[in-house]
């Protein structure tokens, strides 16, 4: 058995006998470290740790955690309707065990809605998490998700409002980590409103952030939406790149999703400057990855534009001599 076997191991023991003295601490613990795997894409360990929680004596919440921890994974790896399940029986297994989990899993439940483009579910599960949250700072975390879903719509006044209004409690709150993932938000609706060097600003404070953090996956995201900044404000290099670093990342945490949404970008960017192979190689990949995850907004919109590259155009009518 490895030292890393060793340790976790050592730390299962740690949360078993938490949990049996304070089970709300012992859950956070145990969500601390399994988050912190997750995010840095140790998806092999996160996989391991979980079996050996599952092998644990566990309390009658204990199925709360297993499929807690089934729902991350399944989240991660883009298998959203798998994910959507773990969590319902999670939450079901804490309210069972009057553990006030609500708020954290319910707002995870309508991220995952909203992904799939369910917006009305989403909003739906984002107000049954808001009747629930206890304190401002869960508030923040469900005003940050509504801020995007207004934003999906077009609202961004609605947005905006929302965005800003979580990261100034982010702010007072010391949560860097949200207070980032709130400026990636309120960059992508200063984007959409043309301000787009206020949207680099934003993106670049949660870049240095993510990367202080050492959260790769949110790491990518942000990259990403920097370089979609770049490509709409016509800087064509620096986008290409700035594309190039995010896939890099996406591809190297197995973030499928991510994977799909910046080659459709890359393929976008290609054809903008003329090479259509390269385009079209990049939208085959990206269908591929939607196929995978079943996203059949993605897969659609990638296939249009394939067909739009591949469209012969209509002969020229010959009229004959006037």
């Amino acid at each position: 058995m490895g030292e890393a076997d060793v340790a976790l191991r050592h730390f299962v023991e740690q949360v078993r006998l938490l949990l049996g003295r304070d089970p709300i601490e012992g859950f956070r613990v145990w969500s601390a470290l399994y988050t912190e795997l997750a995010q840095g894409g140790l998806y092999d360990v996160c996989e391991e740790l979980l079996l050996m929680v599952k092998g644990m004596d566990l309390p009658p919440y204990g199925l709360g955690i297993v499929r807690y921890g089934e729902g991350w994974m399944y989240d991660r790896s883009g298998h959203w309707n798998e994910a959507i399940t773990a969590y319902e029986a999670a939450l079901a297994a804490f309210d069972g065990a009057n553990m006030p989990m609500q708020t954290e899993i319910l707002t995870q439940i309508g991220s995952l809605y909203q992904d799939q483009g369910d917006w009305v579910r989403a909003e739906e599960v984002y107000d049954r998490a808001l009747a629930v949250a206890a304190d401002d700072h869960s508030r923040a975390l469900i005003l940050n998700n509504l801020g995007g879903l207004c934003a999906l719509r077009g609202d961004q006044e609605q947005a905006r409002r929302h965005l800003m209004a979580a990261k100034a409690t982010f702010d007072t709150t010391d949560d860097r980590y949200n207070y980032a993932a709130a400026g990636v938000g309120l960059a992508s609706v200063l984007r959409d409103e043309g301000r787009l060097q206020d949207s680099v600003d934003q993106l670049a404070e949660a870049v240095l952030i993510f990367r202080d953090l050492g959260d790769a996956k949110a790491l990518a995201t942000a990259v990403a939406g920097l370089a979609l900044t770049y490509h709409m404000a016509g800087r064509r290099p620096e986008a290409a790149q700035t594309y190039r670093t995010a896939l890099e990342v996406f591809v190297s945490i197995k973030d499928r999703s991510g994977i799909a949404k910046t080659l459709a970008n890359l393929a976008l960017l290609s054809a903008d400057a003329g090479d259509k192979d390269e385009a079209l190689a990049y939208l085959e990949q990206a269908v591929a990855e939607y196929q995978e995850i079943g996203d059949r907004h993605g897969e659609a919109l990638a296939v249009d534009q394939i067909t739009r590259l591949t469209a012969v155009p209509p002969a020229p009518v010959d009229e004959g001599p006037s």
